[in-house]
Protein backbone atom coordinates (compact mmCIF):
# COMPACT_ATOMS: atom_id res chain seq x y z
CA UNK A 1 0.00 0.00 0.00
CA UNK A 2 1.12 3.61 -0.92
CA UNK A 3 1.67 5.38 2.28
CA UNK A 4 0.19 8.55 3.42
CA UNK A 5 4.02 10.26 2.44
CA UNK A 6 4.34 8.49 -0.62
CA UNK A 7 1.30 9.45 -2.29
CA UNK A 8 1.86 13.37 -1.22
CA UNK A 9 5.32 13.01 -3.40
CA UNK A 10 3.27 11.44 -6.33
CA UNK A 11 0.78 14.42 -6.33
CA UNK A 12 3.78 17.03 -5.75
CA UNK A 13 5.63 15.45 -8.64
CA UNK A 14 2.43 15.11 -11.01
CA UNK A 15 3.58 17.43 -14.46
CA UNK A 16 1.36 20.67 -14.48
CA UNK A 17 -1.08 20.65 -17.35
CA UNK A 18 -1.64 24.07 -18.97
CA UNK A 19 -5.13 25.80 -17.37
CA UNK A 20 -7.68 27.12 -19.66
CA UNK A 21 -8.90 30.41 -19.77
CA UNK A 22 -10.37 33.52 -19.87
CA UNK A 23 -14.01 31.95 -21.12
CA UNK A 24 -17.17 33.24 -21.78
CA UNK A 25 -19.17 31.80 -19.17
CA UNK A 26 -22.16 33.06 -17.23
CA UNK A 27 -24.05 31.88 -14.74
CA UNK A 28 -27.32 32.34 -15.19
CA UNK A 29 -28.86 29.79 -12.72
CA UNK A 30 -28.33 27.96 -9.58
CA UNK A 31 -30.24 24.99 -8.40
CA UNK A 32 -30.32 22.29 -5.95
CA UNK A 33 -31.77 19.69 -4.37
CA UNK A 34 -31.89 16.53 -1.22
CA UNK A 35 -33.79 14.15 -0.03
CA UNK A 36 -36.26 15.30 2.73
CA UNK A 37 -34.67 12.26 4.82
CA UNK A 38 -32.69 14.08 7.59
CA UNK A 39 -30.29 11.11 9.45
CA UNK A 40 -28.66 12.91 12.35
CA UNK A 41 -25.12 11.48 13.92
CA UNK A 42 -27.63 9.80 16.90
CA UNK A 43 -29.92 7.90 14.68
CA UNK A 44 -26.93 6.96 12.06
CA UNK A 45 -25.26 5.57 15.23
CA UNK A 46 -27.77 3.79 16.48
CA UNK A 47 -29.19 2.21 13.40
CA UNK A 48 -25.41 1.45 12.10
CA UNK A 49 -24.40 -0.19 15.04
CA UNK A 50 -20.92 2.02 15.22
CA UNK A 51 -18.90 1.96 17.37
CA UNK A 52 -18.39 5.37 17.67
CA UNK A 53 -20.40 8.64 18.56
CA UNK A 54 -22.55 11.33 17.96
CA UNK A 55 -19.86 13.95 19.57
CA UNK A 56 -16.75 12.03 17.90
CA UNK A 57 -18.20 12.51 14.33
CA UNK A 58 -19.02 16.03 14.83
CA UNK A 59 -15.44 16.80 15.60
CA UNK A 60 -13.84 14.82 13.41
CA UNK A 61 -15.54 15.87 10.36
CA UNK A 62 -17.96 18.66 10.80
CA UNK A 63 -21.15 16.72 9.93
CA UNK A 64 -23.98 16.93 12.00
CA UNK A 65 -26.40 15.46 9.55
CA UNK A 66 -26.56 14.36 6.23
CA UNK A 67 -29.85 13.27 3.64
CA UNK A 68 -30.50 9.70 2.25
CA UNK A 69 -32.69 8.89 -0.75
CA UNK A 70 -35.27 6.90 -0.49
CA UNK A 71 -34.47 2.87 -2.09
CA UNK A 72 -36.60 3.40 -5.13
CA UNK A 73 -34.80 7.24 -5.61
CA UNK A 74 -32.35 7.33 -8.61
CA UNK A 75 -29.67 9.94 -9.16
CA UNK A 76 -31.42 11.06 -12.46
CA UNK A 77 -34.34 11.69 -9.93
CA UNK A 78 -31.98 14.28 -7.90
CA UNK A 79 -30.44 15.51 -11.15
CA UNK A 80 -33.49 16.24 -12.76
CA UNK A 81 -35.01 18.47 -9.91
CA UNK A 82 -31.38 20.31 -9.48
CA UNK A 83 -31.24 21.16 -13.09
CA UNK A 84 -35.41 22.20 -13.50
CA UNK A 85 -34.60 24.59 -10.14
CA UNK A 86 -31.57 26.18 -11.56
CA UNK A 87 -33.43 26.34 -15.52
CA UNK A 88 -36.55 27.94 -13.67
CA UNK A 89 -34.01 30.45 -12.02
CA UNK A 90 -32.47 31.63 -15.54
CA UNK A 91 -35.91 31.90 -16.85
CA UNK A 92 -34.76 28.90 -19.34
CA UNK A 93 -37.02 26.73 -20.90
CA UNK A 94 -35.35 23.13 -21.13
CA UNK A 95 -35.81 23.28 -25.01
CA UNK A 96 -33.08 26.04 -25.19
CA UNK A 97 -30.41 23.82 -23.26
CA UNK A 98 -28.05 22.68 -26.01
CA UNK A 99 -25.81 20.12 -23.63
CA UNK A 100 -26.31 18.01 -20.34
CA UNK A 101 -23.18 17.46 -18.36
CA UNK A 102 -24.29 15.16 -15.53
CA UNK A 103 -21.14 14.25 -13.15
CA UNK A 104 -21.56 11.46 -11.07
CA UNK A 105 -20.47 8.13 -9.32
CA UNK A 106 -23.69 6.59 -9.25
CA UNK A 107 -25.78 6.31 -12.64
CA UNK A 108 -28.90 4.60 -12.50
CA UNK A 109 -27.52 2.78 -15.43
CA UNK A 110 -24.16 1.62 -17.05
CA UNK A 111 -25.98 2.94 -19.65
CA UNK A 112 -27.62 4.85 -21.26
CA UNK A 113 -25.87 8.35 -19.09
CA UNK A 114 -27.79 9.92 -16.24
CA UNK A 115 -27.05 12.90 -18.07
CA UNK A 116 -29.88 11.32 -21.13
CA UNK A 117 -32.10 10.17 -18.39
CA UNK A 118 -32.22 13.73 -17.21
CA UNK A 119 -32.41 15.19 -20.63
CA UNK A 120 -35.65 13.01 -21.11
CA UNK A 121 -37.21 13.78 -17.83
CA UNK A 122 -37.01 17.47 -18.73
CA UNK A 123 -38.76 17.11 -22.15
CA UNK A 124 -35.54 18.28 -23.80
CA UNK A 125 -35.63 17.56 -26.97
CA UNK A 126 -32.08 18.02 -29.39
CA UNK A 127 -30.04 18.14 -26.67
CA UNK A 128 -26.53 16.56 -26.39
CA UNK A 129 -26.48 14.67 -23.39
CA UNK A 130 -23.24 12.64 -21.31
CA UNK A 131 -21.72 11.83 -18.10
CA UNK A 132 -18.76 12.15 -16.82
CA UNK A 133 -17.15 10.37 -13.45
CA UNK A 134 -14.57 12.04 -11.59
CA UNK A 135 -15.63 11.68 -8.03
CA UNK A 136 -15.29 14.87 -5.90
CA UNK A 137 -13.62 16.49 -8.65
CA UNK A 138 -16.62 16.12 -11.07
CA UNK A 139 -18.46 19.08 -11.00
CA UNK A 140 -15.24 20.83 -11.67
CA UNK A 141 -14.24 18.47 -14.40
CA UNK A 142 -17.85 19.15 -16.15
CA UNK A 143 -17.48 22.77 -15.30
CA UNK A 144 -14.24 22.67 -16.95
CA UNK A 145 -15.72 20.57 -20.44
CA UNK A 146 -18.54 23.18 -20.22
CA UNK A 147 -16.85 26.42 -20.61
CA UNK A 148 -14.82 24.91 -23.52
CA UNK A 149 -17.90 24.27 -25.01
CA UNK A 150 -19.43 27.52 -24.64
CA UNK A 151 -16.65 29.06 -26.67
CA UNK A 152 -17.52 27.05 -29.91
CA UNK A 153 -21.40 27.07 -31.45
CA UNK A 154 -22.86 26.23 -27.58
CA UNK A 155 -24.91 28.62 -26.17
CA UNK A 156 -26.44 27.08 -22.97
CA UNK A 157 -25.03 24.03 -21.30
CA UNK A 158 -26.52 22.77 -17.63
CA UNK A 159 -24.21 20.94 -15.76
CA UNK A 160 -25.07 19.01 -12.63
CA UNK A 161 -23.45 17.36 -9.47
CA UNK A 162 -24.99 14.31 -8.19
CA UNK A 163 -24.38 11.29 -5.95
CA UNK A 164 -25.81 8.73 -4.01
CA UNK A 165 -23.01 8.81 -1.53
CA UNK A 166 -24.93 6.43 1.05
CA UNK A 167 -25.34 3.77 -1.35
CA UNK A 168 -21.05 3.22 -2.05
CA UNK A 169 -20.34 2.53 1.75
CA UNK A 170 -20.45 -0.89 4.15
CA UNK A 171 -22.57 1.13 6.96
CA UNK A 172 -20.69 -0.80 9.33
CA UNK A 173 -17.58 0.67 8.46
CA UNK A 174 -17.03 3.95 10.84
CA UNK A 175 -14.22 5.16 8.71
CA UNK A 176 -16.23 6.17 5.56
CA UNK A 177 -19.81 5.45 6.49
CA UNK A 178 -20.50 8.73 8.72
CA UNK A 179 -19.33 10.92 5.65
CA UNK A 180 -21.88 10.54 2.56
CA UNK A 181 -24.84 11.68 2.21
CA UNK A 182 -27.46 12.11 -1.13
CA UNK A 183 -27.84 15.54 -3.30
CA UNK A 184 -27.52 16.87 -6.42
CA UNK A 185 -26.78 20.66 -7.74
CA UNK A 186 -26.83 22.53 -10.98
CA UNK A 187 -25.93 25.28 -13.02
CA UNK A 188 -26.78 26.84 -15.84
CA UNK A 189 -24.03 28.31 -18.50
CA UNK A 190 -24.31 30.62 -21.01
CA UNK A 191 -22.27 31.72 -23.58
CA UNK A 192 -23.68 35.05 -23.49
CA UNK A 193 -23.14 37.63 -20.56
CA UNK A 194 -20.14 39.17 -18.72
CA UNK A 195 -19.36 36.37 -16.65
CA UNK A 196 -15.82 34.47 -17.42
CA UNK A 197 -14.11 31.40 -15.86
CA UNK A 198 -11.10 33.11 -15.80
CA UNK A 199 -8.55 30.44 -15.12
CA UNK A 200 -9.71 26.15 -14.92
CA UNK A 201 -7.36 23.20 -14.06
CA UNK A 202 -8.03 19.30 -13.95
CA UNK A 203 -5.37 17.06 -12.92
CA UNK A 204 -5.83 13.30 -11.46
CA UNK A 205 -2.98 10.88 -10.69
CA UNK A 206 -4.12 7.44 -10.70
CA UNK A 207 -4.26 5.85 -7.68
CA UNK A 208 -6.60 2.92 -6.17
CA UNK A 209 -5.24 2.32 -3.06
CA UNK A 210 -5.41 5.65 -1.35
CA UNK A 211 -9.63 5.57 -2.19
CA UNK A 212 -11.73 3.21 -4.09
CA UNK A 213 -15.28 1.72 -4.74
CA UNK A 214 -15.22 -1.45 -6.83
CA UNK A 215 -18.01 -2.33 -9.45
CA UNK A 216 -20.94 -3.60 -6.87
CA UNK A 217 -18.92 -2.93 -3.61
CA UNK A 218 -18.08 -0.23 -1.27
CA UNK A 219 -15.57 2.38 -0.58
CA UNK A 220 -12.28 1.79 1.07
CA UNK A 221 -10.40 4.89 1.89
CA UNK A 222 -7.19 5.64 3.65
CA UNK A 223 -7.74 8.60 5.65
CA UNK A 224 -4.84 9.85 6.48
CA UNK A 225 -3.43 9.78 2.88
CA UNK A 226 -6.69 11.43 1.80
CA UNK A 227 -6.23 14.36 4.51
CA UNK A 228 -2.13 14.72 3.18
CA UNK A 229 -3.81 15.38 -0.40
CA UNK A 230 -6.17 17.35 0.28
CA UNK A 231 -4.77 19.95 2.41
CA UNK A 232 -1.70 20.07 -0.34
CA UNK A 233 -3.79 20.16 -3.51
CA UNK A 234 -6.78 22.43 -1.85
CA UNK A 235 -4.48 25.82 -1.47
CA UNK A 236 -1.87 24.47 -4.24
CA UNK A 237 -4.90 24.73 -6.90
CA UNK A 238 -6.47 28.35 -5.39
CA UNK A 239 -3.06 29.72 -6.02
CA UNK A 240 -2.27 28.43 -9.20
CA UNK A 241 -5.99 29.53 -10.61
CA UNK A 242 -4.93 33.03 -8.80
CA UNK A 243 -1.47 33.29 -10.21
CA UNK A 244 -2.41 32.21 -13.49
CA UNK A 245 -5.60 35.10 -13.83
CA UNK A 246 -3.20 37.65 -12.46
CA UNK A 247 -5.10 38.45 -8.94
CA UNK A 248 -4.48 38.58 -5.45
CA UNK A 249 -6.23 35.24 -3.41
CA UNK A 250 -7.27 37.71 -1.04
CA UNK A 251 -9.51 38.92 -3.90
CA UNK A 252 -11.46 35.95 -3.69
CA UNK A 253 -15.11 36.93 -1.98
CA UNK A 254 -16.56 33.51 -2.40
CA UNK A 255 -14.30 29.87 -2.15
CA UNK A 256 -16.86 27.59 -2.60
CA UNK A 257 -14.37 24.17 -1.68
CA UNK A 258 -15.71 20.33 -1.80
CA UNK A 259 -16.95 19.36 1.15
CA UNK A 260 -15.08 16.53 2.31
CA UNK A 261 -14.41 17.64 5.42
CA UNK A 262 -14.82 20.55 7.80
CA UNK A 263 -11.10 20.54 9.36
CA UNK A 264 -9.90 20.22 5.58
CA UNK A 265 -11.57 23.10 4.14
CA UNK A 266 -10.95 25.46 7.24
CA UNK A 267 -7.19 24.13 6.89
CA UNK A 268 -7.35 24.88 3.26
CA UNK A 269 -8.86 28.27 4.33
CA UNK A 270 -6.30 29.51 7.22
CA UNK A 271 -3.38 28.20 4.79
CA UNK A 272 -4.75 30.52 2.11
CA UNK A 273 -5.51 33.56 4.52
CA UNK A 274 -9.45 33.65 3.52
CA UNK A 275 -11.64 33.66 6.52
CA UNK A 276 -13.91 31.52 6.95
CA UNK A 277 -16.86 34.44 6.41
CA UNK A 278 -15.92 34.10 2.99
CA UNK A 279 -16.23 30.44 2.64
CA UNK A 280 -18.94 28.30 1.55
CA UNK A 281 -20.12 25.16 3.91
CA UNK A 282 -22.51 23.46 4.17
CA UNK A 283 -20.99 19.63 5.51
CA UNK A 284 -22.64 20.10 9.03
CA UNK A 285 -26.15 19.80 6.97
CA UNK A 286 -25.22 17.42 4.01
CA UNK A 287 -22.38 15.72 4.95
CA UNK A 288 -19.99 14.96 1.84
CA UNK A 289 -22.05 14.41 -1.82
CA UNK A 290 -18.88 13.91 -3.27
CA UNK A 291 -20.09 15.52 -7.52
CA UNK A 292 -23.19 17.42 -6.21
CA UNK A 293 -21.64 19.18 -3.08
CA UNK A 294 -19.70 22.22 -4.51
CA UNK A 295 -22.75 22.94 -6.58
CA UNK A 296 -25.04 22.25 -3.84
CA UNK A 297 -22.74 24.97 -1.73
CA UNK A 298 -22.39 27.62 -4.52
CA UNK A 299 -26.29 27.40 -4.98
CA UNK A 300 -26.85 27.93 -1.03
CA UNK A 301 -24.36 30.89 -1.27
CA UNK A 302 -25.82 32.69 -3.84
CA UNK A 303 -28.81 32.58 -2.79
CA UNK A 304 -28.11 33.98 0.41
CA UNK A 305 -26.65 36.88 -1.43
CA UNK A 306 -22.82 36.08 -0.44
CA UNK A 307 -21.84 36.91 -3.84
CA UNK A 308 -22.66 39.31 -6.41
CA UNK A 309 -21.98 39.57 -10.29
CA UNK A 310 -18.44 41.04 -11.15
CA UNK A 311 -17.35 39.18 -7.94
CA UNK A 312 -14.10 36.54 -8.01
CA UNK A 313 -15.40 32.79 -6.74
CA UNK A 314 -12.94 30.05 -6.70
CA UNK A 315 -14.59 26.58 -7.01
CA UNK A 316 -12.07 23.68 -5.85
CA UNK A 317 -12.56 19.41 -5.73
CA UNK A 318 -10.73 17.02 -5.34
CA UNK A 319 -11.21 12.76 -4.71
CA UNK A 320 -10.38 9.76 -6.02
CA UNK A 321 -8.53 8.92 -9.10
CA UNK A 322 -6.60 10.70 -6.81
CA UNK A 323 -8.18 13.85 -8.86
CA UNK A 324 -8.21 17.79 -8.41
CA UNK A 325 -8.60 20.80 -9.89
CA UNK A 326 -11.14 23.90 -10.02
CA UNK A 327 -12.18 26.97 -11.92
CA UNK A 328 -11.80 30.30 -10.88
CA UNK A 329 -15.43 32.53 -11.95
CA UNK A 330 -15.70 36.17 -12.36
CA UNK A 331 -19.87 36.21 -12.05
Amino acid sequence: MVSATGLLNKVRETPRRRSCGPMTASILGTGAFAPGNVVNNSSLVESYGLDTTPEWIASKTGILERRFASPETTASDLATEAALRALEEASIPPSDVDLFIVATSTPDFTMPSTACLVQQKLGAEGAMAFDITNACAGFVTALDIAARCLQTNTEIVVVVGVDLGSRLVDSSDRTTSVFFGDGAGAVVLSSEGSGQVLASRVQSRGDTESLNVPVGGTMTMNGKAIWNFATDVFPDTVRYLCGKAQVPVDEIKLLVPHQANENIIRCGAAELGIPMDRVAVNIDRYGNTLAASIPMALDEALSDGRAKRGDLVMLVGFGAGLSWGGNLLRL
